[in-house]
């Protein structure tokens, strides 16, 4: 069964109704096979399985703050969402595209098929922003059927689950005149499942992806009906169901960053309010050799800037990781959200080498890069974006100018090499063994 699920998914294209069947279909088989392991997603009874999901965050060495619990009366529909907008860009702050980290999410995860539509591929060919892990939570205290739309006018999205009623395609709100195709949407259709152990799937090992549930959200699930002459063994009850804590989606976008960084040498850094609201929840951090350091800085009215000094690497990442929080909170999400975002990105944000400014992307902002439309209309919905900006500074930049002159000149070295020792002929790789084993005995010997 496993061989035939290879075949159906490599042969997947992106006619997305045919997609969505073959993908499903795919999604029934693996489930199935590994439904002994508790892959599959079904409804707990409360007790505890190897492979269910662990609701609680357990120590990670953030102060508490004040508990806020999520008000589910039978009158309130409450959807909350976090995400992240990541960029990159030298000293001079012109954003150009990067290479994204495409091995950070779960095999069951749905993607396009084929490089073309990758991630990687759509940084590398127009895309400076990667829209990373945006989750949205529902808070109910009734059972409900929910239509959730996304539209990306200015990106792709190219990753999501569970799957989609309409998977990523062409929006109607494309700007106008946009080469690429630019422009898409992406609409669920769920029920939402109040008081419900449900159980999650997942792979072996662990995933930052697996953090995003620990809050208190309601679990969710997604239908598909198949058609009945493309039914099997496998779903001759004619639908498949896919269980989640809440919507994922991912892509890549191509539009202006919010925030303008310049570094202007000996750590002084200039940033700029290019969004048309307040910018707040500003941090800017140094992370070198395993050491930390950061500095919060003050909000920045639209059209306005600051400078700003780098910080010395002589604070803790539980430290920053509670700074965060904090400003997450601030901003509207439950406590829980906002540990969850946090535990998502702490090795990404905290620990990865590099100098790096986070935001929180405005309000107005995020839904004008990403409309959302939810129907029942919800009583509130909070959405917070946070902004992470990688830069180079200008000594960094002389130092990888520098490294490219080394290896430069290495392969012009290897090339000439290469090319005295082609006129050995046929001989060539023999004479290359034997000189091999008489420089290793050299080096022994000294």
């Amino acid at each position: 069964m496993l061989w035939l699920a290879h075949r159906l998914a490599t042969g997947l294209t992106l006619n997305f109704q045919w997609e969505l069947i073959m993908r499903t279909l795919l999604t029934a088989i693996v489930v199935c096979s590994t439904a002994v392991a508790g892959y599959f997603v079904t409804v707990g009874t409360g007790t505890s399985s190897a492979n269910a999901t662990d609701l609680e965050p357990g120590n990670s060495g953030i102060a508490a703050l004040p508990a806020v619990s999520p008000v589910t009366s039978s009158n309130n529909f409450i959807v909350h969402e976090w995400g992240t907008f990541t960029s990159f860009s030298g000293s001079n702050g012109v954003p150009v595209g990067f290479e994204p980290n495409n091995a950070d999410l779960p095999s069951f995860v749905y993607q396009h098929e084929g490089n073309a539509n990758s991630k990687s591929n759509r940084l590398h060919e127009g895309g400076t922003v990667s829209m990373e892990t945006p989750v949205i939570y529902f808070y109910t205290d009734k059972e409900t059927r929910a239509s959730v739309r996304v539209d990306f006018p200015k990106g792709w999205i190219t990753e999501w689950y569970p799957f989609a009623s309409t998977a990523p395609g062409q929006s109607a709100r494309q700007p106008k005149g946009k080469e690429r195709n630019t422009g898409e949407t992406i609409r669920w259709n769920v029920k939402l499942l109040p008081g419900e152990q449900a159980r999650f799937p997942r792979d072996k090992g662990e995933n930052h992806y697996y953090h995003a549930r620990e809050t208190d959200a309601v679990p969710l699930q997604a239908e598909l009906e198949v058609p009945e002459n493309q039914r099997d063994l496998l779903s001759h009850a004619g639908v498949i169901l896919q269980r989640e804590k809440f919507l994922f989606y991912r892509g890549v976008g191509t539009f202006p960053t919010p925030v303008v960084v310049h570094a202007l040498g000996g750590g002084k850094i200039r940033v700029a309010n290019a969004a048309s609201g307040r910018l707040t929840g500003l941090v800017l951090l140094t992370v070198r050799d395993g050491r930390i350091g950061f500095r919060p800085l003050d909000d920045i009215d639209a059209g306005a800037e600051t400078i700003a000094m780098l910080p010395e690497t002589n604070g803790s990442a539980t430290e920053l990781a509670a700074v965060v929080v904090k400003g997450l909170a601030a901003a509207g999400l439950y406590e829980r959200e906002a540990r969850a975002m946090v535990k998502t990105w702490d090795s990404a944000w905290f620990r990865e080498e590099g100098t790096r400014l986070l935001y929180l992307v405005p309000r107005a902002r995020t839904d004008e890069l990403l409309p959302l439309t939810i129907d029942p209309k919800p009583t509130e919905v909070i959405r917070v974006l946070v902004g992470r900006h990688d830069f180079l500074t200008p000594e960094q930049e002389i130092g990888v100018e520098r490294q490219m002159e080394r290896i430069r000149a290495a392969q012009a070295e290897q090339a000439a090499a290469e090319k005295e020792l082609a006129k050995i002929g046929r001989f060539s790789w023999q004479a290359r063994q034997m000189a091999a084993r008489l420089l290793e005995a050299k080096a022994q010997q000294k």
